[in-house]
Protein backbone atom coordinates (compact mmCIF):
# COMPACT_ATOMS: atom_id res chain seq x y z
CA UNK A 1 0.00 0.00 0.00
CA UNK A 2 0.79 3.59 -0.88
CA UNK A 3 1.82 6.16 2.45
CA UNK A 4 -0.24 9.07 1.93
CA UNK A 5 0.41 12.05 4.02
CA UNK A 6 -1.26 15.30 3.77
CA UNK A 7 0.35 17.44 0.76
CA UNK A 8 2.60 20.60 1.51
CA UNK A 9 0.37 23.67 1.85
CA UNK A 10 1.53 26.55 -0.12
CA UNK A 11 0.36 30.03 -1.09
CA UNK A 12 1.27 31.58 -4.21
CA UNK A 13 0.68 34.23 -6.36
CA UNK A 14 -1.10 33.40 -9.62
CA UNK A 15 -0.48 34.97 -13.57
CA UNK A 16 -3.05 37.83 -12.62
CA UNK A 17 -0.95 38.17 -9.09
CA UNK A 18 -4.02 37.05 -7.02
CA UNK A 19 -3.03 34.54 -3.78
CA UNK A 20 -3.98 31.09 -4.16
CA UNK A 21 -3.81 28.55 -1.73
CA UNK A 22 -4.19 24.94 -1.79
CA UNK A 23 -5.70 24.65 1.57
CA UNK A 24 -8.59 26.19 -0.55
CA UNK A 25 -9.03 23.28 -2.44
CA UNK A 26 -8.84 20.56 0.04
CA UNK A 27 -11.75 18.34 1.21
CA UNK A 28 -13.58 20.01 -2.19
CA UNK A 29 -11.59 18.89 -5.39
CA UNK A 30 -8.99 16.80 -6.58
CA UNK A 31 -5.95 18.33 -7.59
CA UNK A 32 -3.75 18.22 -10.19
CA UNK A 33 0.11 19.64 -9.30
CA UNK A 34 2.10 20.09 -12.21
CA UNK A 35 5.43 21.73 -11.53
CA UNK A 36 7.19 22.92 -14.68
CA UNK A 37 10.51 25.03 -16.24
CA UNK A 38 8.81 28.98 -16.51
CA UNK A 39 12.56 29.85 -17.92
CA UNK A 40 10.90 28.18 -21.38
CA UNK A 41 7.21 29.15 -20.90
CA UNK A 42 4.00 26.99 -21.24
CA UNK A 43 4.29 26.55 -24.92
CA UNK A 44 7.71 24.65 -24.86
CA UNK A 45 6.09 22.36 -21.94
CA UNK A 46 3.96 19.22 -23.49
CA UNK A 47 3.01 18.92 -20.40
CA UNK A 48 1.12 21.99 -19.76
CA UNK A 49 0.17 21.72 -22.79
CA UNK A 50 -1.68 18.61 -22.22
CA UNK A 51 -3.09 20.32 -19.30
CA UNK A 52 -4.87 22.65 -20.85
CA UNK A 53 -6.15 20.81 -23.65
CA UNK A 54 -7.94 18.55 -20.96
CA UNK A 55 -9.11 21.32 -18.37
CA UNK A 56 -11.88 21.40 -19.30
CA UNK A 57 -12.89 17.95 -19.14
CA UNK A 58 -10.86 17.84 -15.75
CA UNK A 59 -12.71 20.26 -14.30
CA UNK A 60 -16.31 18.75 -15.06
CA UNK A 61 -14.60 15.55 -13.17
CA UNK A 62 -14.10 17.56 -10.08
CA UNK A 63 -10.32 18.16 -10.59
CA UNK A 64 -8.02 21.75 -10.19
CA UNK A 65 -5.20 21.84 -12.17
CA UNK A 66 -2.89 24.10 -10.90
CA UNK A 67 0.80 24.58 -12.62
CA UNK A 68 3.76 26.02 -10.71
CA UNK A 69 7.08 27.49 -11.69
CA UNK A 70 9.74 30.07 -10.86
CA UNK A 71 9.05 33.51 -11.88
CA UNK A 72 8.59 34.25 -15.67
CA UNK A 73 9.83 36.73 -18.00
CA UNK A 74 7.51 39.82 -18.40
CA UNK A 75 7.05 38.44 -22.02
CA UNK A 76 6.09 34.64 -20.87
CA UNK A 77 4.21 35.64 -18.06
CA UNK A 78 1.87 38.02 -20.23
CA UNK A 79 1.03 34.90 -22.55
CA UNK A 80 0.82 32.87 -19.42
CA UNK A 81 -2.83 35.50 -18.55
CA UNK A 82 -4.82 33.11 -21.18
CA UNK A 83 -4.51 29.97 -19.45
CA UNK A 84 -7.86 28.56 -18.33
CA UNK A 85 -5.82 27.69 -14.86
CA UNK A 86 -3.99 29.53 -12.78
CA UNK A 87 0.14 29.38 -13.57
CA UNK A 88 1.63 29.87 -9.83
CA UNK A 89 4.99 31.45 -9.58
CA UNK A 90 7.23 30.36 -6.69
CA UNK A 91 9.55 33.54 -5.66
CA UNK A 92 11.24 31.61 -3.02
CA UNK A 93 12.41 28.60 -5.35
CA UNK A 94 15.57 27.03 -4.24
CA UNK A 95 14.94 28.30 -0.53
CA UNK A 96 14.31 25.49 1.57
CA UNK A 97 10.64 26.34 2.91
CA UNK A 98 9.66 27.37 -0.58
CA UNK A 99 7.16 25.28 -2.45
CA UNK A 100 9.17 23.32 -4.98
CA UNK A 101 11.33 22.40 -2.57
CA UNK A 102 9.12 21.02 -0.17
CA UNK A 103 7.40 19.33 -3.00
CA UNK A 104 10.75 17.76 -3.89
CA UNK A 105 11.11 19.51 -7.51
CA UNK A 106 14.20 21.99 -6.75
CA UNK A 107 17.39 21.10 -9.19
CA UNK A 108 20.09 23.00 -7.71
CA UNK A 109 21.57 25.22 -10.33
CA UNK A 110 25.28 26.01 -10.79
CA UNK A 111 26.65 27.75 -7.64
CA UNK A 112 26.08 31.22 -7.50
CA UNK A 113 22.77 31.07 -9.23
CA UNK A 114 20.09 32.65 -8.08
CA UNK A 115 17.19 31.09 -9.02
CA UNK A 116 17.18 27.21 -9.40
CA UNK A 117 15.88 24.78 -12.35
CA UNK A 118 12.50 23.29 -11.51
CA UNK A 119 12.53 19.23 -11.99
CA UNK A 120 9.14 18.87 -14.35
CA UNK A 121 6.94 16.63 -12.01
CA UNK A 122 3.07 16.04 -11.94
CA UNK A 123 1.00 15.09 -8.23
CA UNK A 124 -2.32 14.21 -7.89
CA UNK A 125 -4.19 15.48 -4.41
CA UNK A 126 -7.07 13.68 -3.38
CA UNK A 127 -9.95 15.75 -2.43
CA UNK A 128 -9.30 14.47 1.38
CA UNK A 129 -5.59 16.39 1.08
CA UNK A 130 -3.29 13.11 0.50
CA UNK A 131 -0.81 12.68 -1.77
CA UNK A 132 1.67 9.30 -2.03
CA UNK A 133 5.14 10.15 -0.02
CA UNK A 134 8.38 8.74 -1.30
CA UNK A 135 10.77 9.28 1.74
CA UNK A 136 10.76 12.73 2.33
CA UNK A 137 8.90 14.28 -0.47
CA UNK A 138 5.42 13.64 -2.28
CA UNK A 139 5.67 10.77 -5.23
CA UNK A 140 5.17 12.34 -8.66
CA UNK A 141 3.36 10.56 -11.48
CA UNK A 142 5.12 8.79 -13.13
CA UNK A 143 3.70 8.71 -16.35
CA UNK A 144 1.53 11.79 -16.52
CA UNK A 145 0.63 11.46 -19.50
CA UNK A 146 -1.42 8.36 -19.48
CA UNK A 147 -2.20 9.42 -15.78
CA UNK A 148 -4.78 12.17 -17.09
CA UNK A 149 -6.20 9.69 -19.55
CA UNK A 150 -6.68 7.61 -16.12
CA UNK A 151 -8.35 10.26 -14.22
CA UNK A 152 -10.75 11.09 -17.37
CA UNK A 153 -11.66 7.60 -17.91
CA UNK A 154 -12.63 7.17 -13.93
CA UNK A 155 -9.80 5.05 -13.56
CA UNK A 156 -7.74 6.58 -11.36
CA UNK A 157 -9.34 8.67 -8.54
Amino acid sequence: PEQMQPAPSFQLLDQHNRPVQLAGYVNRYRVLLAFFDGSKGLEADPLMLQLREYHSALKRDGVIVLGISTPMSGTLKEASAVWPFPILRDTNAGQPDSCCSTWGCTIPGPEGTAIPEIRSALFLIRQDGLVPWDGKFPRSIDQPETAIRRILSGELR
